[in-house]
């Protein structure tokens, strides 16, 4: 590729992940985190898919409380538990101004996704939204799906999305962004094939029973796709 295509490339790139990443408002203002096209839809497709289960909740990832907030309005789910699990202490100091009161129906635990303090079988629903293309390490992934499959009570469901690397528009976007956006720093931005994720899943008892893509219908073609596994 010459250096006049390729910058072509790179700025198209960038004109699409600037667009994904775009500006979006909530409850506490302007936001840049957890906000763009993207994830809005990605975070709007789980919660319809997630409302399609009953049972007690957790939310492993749980950030700024967004998808936690519309999971409890107009009095959705509040007859069950809900749990939203974070790592990092600031980011729920932020779930207070985008909560709101709805806060006092959810339980915020600190903690990493790979090792959940909370006992086997605790959760009927266990979500990750817009989480695993941030994680660094395949290691780390399959941590989190055994620590899933561990909390969940038999026959309850592991819902997540991934970022999929058959849908080349996709996997182009991620593997070059640090060539045209540097304000990402640090952060990992990932791709997965399927069959990937899905050898993970059946090594910690957790079976796929449904594929839907995000924008476009056939999920291999998707740029994004939801999963969710049962546990036997």
């Amino acid at each position: 590729m010459n250096k006049g295509k390729r910058n072509f490339f790179l700025r198209l790139l960038s004109w699409a992940f600037k667009r994904f990443r775009g500006m979006s408002k909530d409850g506490g203002g302007t936001r840049e985190l957890s906000s763009g096209f993207l994830s809005d839809r990605v975070r709007d497709e789980l919660i319809a898919e997630t409302n399609s289960y009953g049972g007690d909740l957790l939310e492993i990832g749980c950030g700024e409380g967004m998808f936690l907030k519309e999971m409890v309005s107009g009095g959705k789910n509040k007859k069950n538990k809900l749990v939203g699990l974070e790592l990092f202490f600031k980011m729920l100091e932020r779930t207070k101004y985008v909560l709101g009161n709805d806060r006092e129906h959810i339980d915020f635990v600190q903690a990493g996704g790979e090792n959940m303090p909370f006992k086997d079988g605790s959760f009927d629903r266990a979500v990750c939204v817009n989480i695993f293309y941030n994680i660094p390490t395949m290691g780390l992934i399959e941590a989190i799906i055994k620590e899933a499959g561990r909390v969940l009570r038999d026959r309850g469901v592991f819902i997540f999305e991934i970022r999929n690397k058959y849908n080349p528009f996709m996997y182009l976007l991620y593997r070059w962004v640090y060539t045209y956006d540097t304000s990402i720093g640090d952060l990992p931005l990932n791709t997965y094939f399927y069959h990937e994720i899905n050898r993970f899943l059946k090594r910690h008892g957790l079976k796929v029973i449904r594929k839907k893509g995000i924008f476009i219908p056939f999920w291999f073609l998707s740029p994004v796709f939801i999963i969710v596994a049962r546990k036997a």
